[in-house]
């Protein structure tokens, strides 16, 4: 394997600043109008950031083994010998030298560079939680030459330090490209972000909502907020384009709402043996007792919104301003069939929603995850999907292909299967 051969760090850092373009330009208009800035600024530069490569020179583990080291017969030419190579005995010393950052950087050309090959034996510790990685390279030294040596120990040392030398000069060379990265990015991640804000059009409006309270229980049990605080104030629509009143809840009764079913997916995957027996139904009014449990008369079941029966609403003066449905899974055909169910019970005052997936069936929970996971970055409508868990999501949909309406659509999938 070689180091800094695969492609130039330009190249690839200008292609890292293009990504982050069009994440934000692809946020949609609720996100970027509804969501504190400074805290989105801060989500990307978490999230772009690339670390300096630090070498732990003073951590290097090495060992010894017996090799062989190839040399070239002169004489094969000549006719004099059988083979254009011959081997002699040697020494191998194999180091593995800890450090810090991300691998696939090594692999990147800086802009300055030193006209040389730089061979290594692999990494290791690439994925673990305990011990950093390493970049594994041997050196190979014949027996004789060590021989000759009146101290081996310092002479290997001496090679070691010399041949690595370069080595530590590429990655001197690239991080002053990635230290340029960084330098830029703030002033990066503002620029795309005050872009995108500029460009949130007029329908935008249609998504900022009445902040309908809903009256959390005294005696509810704690559940822990989402750690991403979204601004309360509520653009209103031009006096040319007014609408009539909407009606939903607020992003802070959304999060809390969502935090109560996934506290409740947790305890259910805990005691599945309690819910393996049970039908969507039976699932449903669970999930309301624990609903009921932190919002006074709230929550209600098998009542209607729009289009059909939905599983629970939560309802403000007579209208829908949160609908979820509850769903066993049967195949990802019926996991895209629930979606278009959900919205089509939706207006454009409940455009908050939830959809959760109870597995009963299927041992290779994984796999369920990973198609839903799927279906949801590539589905049609999807405007933008974010991972809240391995097996929960928040995303942001279109109603239809055609459709200006926006809806929040929460997804988790439980694993009751035993």
């Amino acid at each position: 394997m070689e180091l800094f051969e695969q492609e130039f760090a330009k190249d690839y850092f200008d292609r890292k600043n293009q990504v982050l373009k069009s994440e934000i330009e692809n946020l949609s208009d609720v996100e970027i109008l509804n969501t504190n800035i400074s805290e989105l600024k801060e989500y990307f530069l978490n999230k772009y950031y690339e670390e300096t490569i630090q070498l732990h020179m003073d951590k290097i583990v090495s060992n010894i083994e017996k090799s062989k080291l190839e040399h070239y017969n002169p004489l094969y030419e000549m006719g004099l010998g059988e083979s254009s190579t011959f081997y002699i005995d040697s020494c191998k010393i194999n180091y593995s030298i800890p450090f810090s950052g991300s691998s696939h950087l090594l692999h990147l050309e800086p802009s300055m560079s030193i006209m040389s090959t730089f061979e290594i034996e692999g990494f290791e510790n690439l994925n673990s939680n305990e011990f950093l990685p390493c970049i594994k390279i041997s050196l190979n030294l014949s027996l004789q030459e060590l021989e000759k040596s009146d101290n081996p120990r310092k002479y290997i040392d001496s090679r070691f330090e010399n041949d690595f030398k370069s080595y530590q000069e590429m990655i001197n060379y690239l991080n002053n490209d990635i230290i340029t990265y960084n330098s830029s990015l703030e002033k990066n991640i503002n620029s795309f972000l005050n872009n995108r804000k500029s460009k949130a059009d007029i329908f935008s409006g249609l998504i900022q909502k009445l902040n309908i309270p809903l009256k959390i229980n005294d005696s509810a049990p704690s559940v822990a907020r989402v750690p991403l605080n979204l601004k309360k104030e509520t653009k209103s629509f031009p006096t040319q384009k007014q609408q009539e009143e909407s009606w939903s809840i607020s992003e802070k009764d959304y999060s809390y709402i969502k935090s109560v079913i996934s506290q409740a997916c947790n305890s259910f995957e805990h005691s599945p043996i309690a819910c393996q027996k049970l039908n969507e139904e039976e699932l449903r009014d669970m999930l309301l007792g624990n609903l009921n449990t932190h919002f006074d008369s709230s929550a209600t079941g098998e009542t209607f919104s729009k289009a059909g029966k939905t599983d629970i609403r939560i309802q403000f003066k007579n209208k829908s301003a949160y609908i979820a449905e509850c769903k066993i899974w049967h195949g990802i055909s019926e996991f895209k069939k629930a979606i278009t169910q959900l919205f089509s019970y939706t207006t454009w005052r409940d455009i908050k929603t939830s959809l959760i997936i109870f597995n009963k069936e299927i041992k290779d929970f994984t796999s369920i995850v990973t198609k839903v996971k799927n279906e949801l970055n590539t589905n049609e409508l999807k405007i933008n999907v974010s991972e809240i868990s391995k097996n929960e999501w928040q995303c942001t949909f279109r109603k239809t292909l055609d459709s200006q309406e926006l809806i929040q659509l929460h997804v988790i999938v439980c694993d009751i299967y035993i």
